[in-house]
């Protein structure tokens, strides 16, 4: 049985993901959209960093890539929504990530690059209706009609230790792919 704070950070990793059933092959380091019929893309392929050994990948309907580490608590999503996203801000769009929480408090929050755009980088400490406390490293960026998230979550005492394990896997974020 997992210790509580386990379970709600399963349930964190397994709320926000919302779009393809699949994609990534081979648990690599590239998530392939689905092929869809119709005007619209929803999902994008792109590239990304592995963030290393402890890491185990979480294969649930509705994700796209998210990996777990027992040892750490801890979780790392990946999420890609293509041209139904709207045009918000990327303060907007890392605001709307609250949307499960209660108590959202940032941290930090500045302004970087991934994949050669703008992107926001942010850190917050949020709990979940009386749930634990739980960090949160946040990247968000939009790039050719695609809106990005990339997230690590973890109890807060447990945040240092598993960050350059995220850091490789933003550090490795490619889109698009060329070749």
């Amino acid at each position: 049985m997992r210790p509580p704070c386990s379970r709600a950070l399963l349930g964190l990793a397994l709320l926000g993901l919302v779009s393809g059933c699949g994609g990534w092959r081979g648990h690599g380091n590239t998530y392939y959209a689905r092929w869809e019929r119709g005007p619209v893309d929803h999902e994008a392929t792109y590239r990304f960093g592995l963030p290393g050994d402890g890491w185990a990948p979480l294969k649930q309907k509705g994700t796209q890539v998210a990996w777990f580490n027992a040892g750490l608590d801890a979780a790392i999503l990946l999420d890609s929504q293509c041209e139904s996203h709207g045009d918000s801000t990327l303060e907007q769009f890392t605001d709307h990530l609250r949307i499960d929480f209660r108590h959202w408090e940032i941290k930090s929050q500045e302004p970087g690059t991934l994949a050669g755009r703008d992107a926001l980088h942010t850190v917050v400490l949020a709990s979940i209706d009386g749930g634990p406390q739980t960090q949160l490293e946040l990247w968000v960026t939009k790039k050719n009609g695609c809106l990005f998230d990339l997230e690590y979550i973890v109890p807060p005492g447990n945040f240092e230790r598993g960050r350059a394990d995220f850091a490789r896997v933003v550090a490795g974020f490619e889109f698009p792919i060329k070749g």
